[in-house]
């Protein structure tokens, strides 16, 4: 069984008790600034790992309850596996509760427990009406039918129940998929004497090793991981879903900060720009155009403009897309969620999902809403097929980055829309099936147009046609598209050059002939032909016109050129069979030796000699050669 670690989430009022719960659950003191200690309230976030019964482990996140820090418990929020929702039996629901618990709806945390704090302090009849109020706000949310766990952190009561229910929260748990690339958002910065520069946060994708090369977003920083640990211990490698510390040379102190991202270089796409589906709370004000907000994604607080692309503005408890333009650039994924709060004063107004990290779409436009009320509909299969139909080519990391899923979840949805006929991988690349297909008809028109227009034209060159068909791709991928191709029929190679498919294309009649009769004009002159302008047609036809004849015979492999001079096939053939007999077992001639062999006079063995080193058949060694076999 895989050893999955459990991030937990608190959430709720200030003063409500959720330091002196943690301390409860895991002995450990998550204030630790002077501040936060003299005045009993959390300030900063706090981390405290601890055991279930069972001994696996699990971390909790302790996040400000007051509202001027509630930037600081959005950065908290993010990576949750289930939130504890504090609320106090003495007090009871209260504005921060509330908000809290909008936050956690808009980032959509998959589950949660409800934690009454402080029982020691009110009766039982006082504590049945508070559980009654907390059912009544909490209807119509995600933790309507959350298990009320009473507790007090002082006497104990409570805690046995609570480590139960997280232990039943581990057993419902699906483990993150560490194939992918680095994903960790930063929520803390440090250094530790001897250490350098240490950064912590919850690792969404991928898995991090020690001695990994990595890269800070936004910036870029290049950076090498050190060294590790999760849960207090100490690691050589991480993966999804962990609580991590990662100790970073390469970069200091002074130049990391909350909000950035520690990920595999290339994998992150830094912006200024995104575009949203964004819902505002029923209690929200109306979102006109170039409203200034608060975007709070991932571990990062941006501030920018709001853009409503399919309305004047967004009114409350209504939905749109919409444009972010930030002040300043920070990392985003699609599919990534967030929350967003008014600029001043700041308070929770909305939230939703990323739909394109470029924030490429234009206001009122039919096309581009179309579109992305297609991503925002879409399942992660459409999304997959619509990203390469919308490019045409795309890597598995390039759809990971824009589509936020996992590597693994992607691989799998595109090999299977491969099966179906959707997709084609070549080389590291997907390709859209359809519009492969319509390149490669395209091409061939065009060939057979060419050909139709000159019976002797002798194909495309292969550069050429790459360029008109996958100019997305390598060299390599593009000679193993042509050769499946030409395998099917559909094209037809030769050398350099690509043909129509099927059975070569008729030749007139009369040109038929003239073709026949030079290759046959060569054959008979053996290994001492004269010269094509010698053939009894060739006044009547032209020097270009016999060089243009001269080079579709050759592309059919008909006759082949040694130096200035053409000969058949045949005589090609006759050549190579006297060097073979002549050389054979291990021998080595003369230039002058082999000339006599061939029969020729040195006019025509040189050029010969030479054409059969190129062909690797045999090779110069001063003035003899050898067989290179």
């Amino acid at each position: 069984m895989e050893d999955l670690r459990l991030i937990v989430g608190t959430a709720g009022h200030v003063d409500h008790g959720k330091t002196a719960l943690i301390r409860a659950l895991t002995g450990r003191e998550t204030d630790r600034l002077p501040e936060e200690q003299k005045r009993g309230i959390s300030i900063e976030l706090g981390f405290a790992p601890f055991s279930l019964p069972s001994g696996r482990r699990a971390a909790v996140v302790d996040v400000p309850g007051h509202e001027r820090f509630v930037h600081h418990m959005l950065a908290g929020a993010h990576g949750m596996d289930i939130v504890l929702l504090v609320v106090a039996a003495d007090e009871g629901v209260m504005p921060q509760t509330r908000e809290h618990l909008d936050i956690l709806t808009l980032l959509e945390v998959p589950r949660g427990i409800v934690c009454l704090t402080k029982i020691d302090l009110v009766d039982p009849e006082w504590r049945a009406l508070v559980v009654e109020d907390l059912r009544a706000e909490l209807k119509g949310t995600f933790l309507e039918d959350a298990p009320v766990v009473p507790i007090s952190s002082v006497t104990g009561e409570g805690i046995p129940e609570l480590l139960r229910l997280l232990e039943e929260a581990l057993d419902a748990m699906r483990p993150r998929s560490a194939v992918g690339p680095v994903r960790l958002p930063i929520d803390r910065v440090f250094t530790l004497p001897g250490f350098g520069t240490v950064v912590t946060g919850t690792l969404v994708s991928g898995q991090i090793r020690v001695e990994d090369r990595l890269e800070i977003v936004p910036g870029g920083t290049a950076v090498r991981v050190r060294g590790l640990q999760s849960h207090g211990e100490a690691r050589d490698a991480c993966r999804a879903g962990e609580r991590t510390a990662v100790n970073l040379s390469g970069v200091e102190r002074s130049d990391v900060y909350r909000g950035q991202v520690l990920a595999a270089p290339g994998s992150v796409v830094e912006t200024t720009q995104v575009t949203l589906h964004l819902g505002l709370l029923d209690a929200a004000p109306p979102l006109p155009i170039r409203t200034r907000v608060r975007l709070h994604i991932g571990t990062a607080e941006v501030i920018g403009r709001i853009v409503p692309l399919d309305a004047a503005e967004i009114p409350p408890g209504g939905r749109g897309y919409a444009r972010f333009r930030a002040e300043e650039p920070f990392a985003a994924a699609a599919r990534d969620r967030f929350v967003v709060r008014s600029f001043s004063p700041p308070r929770t107004i909305g939230g939703g999902i990323v739909l394109d990290v470029y924030g490429r779409q234009r206001r009122f436009r039919a096309q581009d809403l179309e579109d992305l009320e297609r991503r925002q509909k879409a399942s992660p299969e459409e999304m997959v097929l619509g990203a390469v139909s919308r490019s045409f080519s795309q890597t598995d990391a390039q759809l990971a980055r824009e589509l936020g899923l996992p590597l693994q979840e992607v691989q799998e949805i595109a090999a299977a829309l491969a099966a179906q006929g959707g997709l084609r991988r070549l080389g590291e690349v997907w390709l859209d099936a359809e519009e492969l297909e319509l390149r490669v008809e395209r091409a061939d028109r065009a060939m057979r147009e060419l050909q139709a227009k000159d019976p002797l034209w002798r194909g495309m060159d292969r550069a050429g046609w790459r360029r008109d068909v996958v100019p997305e791709v390598d060299a390599r991928a593009a000679a193993q598209l042509a050769q499946e191709l030409a395998d099917a029929g559909r094209i037809r190679l030769r050398g350099d050059r690509v043909l129509p498919g099927g059975d070569a294309q008729g030749l007139p009649q009369e040109l038929a002939r003239d073709l026949d009769a030079l290759v046959r004009f060569l054959e008979e002159g053996g290994l001492q032909p004269a010269a094509p302008a010698e053939w009894p047609r060739a006044a009547l036809i032209g020097a270009a016109r016999l060089d243009d004849m001269l080079g579709y015979l050759q592309s059919e492999g008909r006759v082949v050129r040694a130096g200035e001079i053409w000969f058949s096939r045949t005589s090609i053939a006759q050549a190579e069979g006297i060097l073979r007999e002549t050389l054979a077992g291990g021998r080595e001639e003369t230039t002058a030796a082999l000339r006599e062999a061939l029969g020729t006079s040195r006019k025509y063995a040189v050029p010969l000699l030479e054409h059969f080193d190129q062909a690797r058949v045999t090779r110069r060694f001063g003035d003899v050669r050898r067989l290179l076999e």
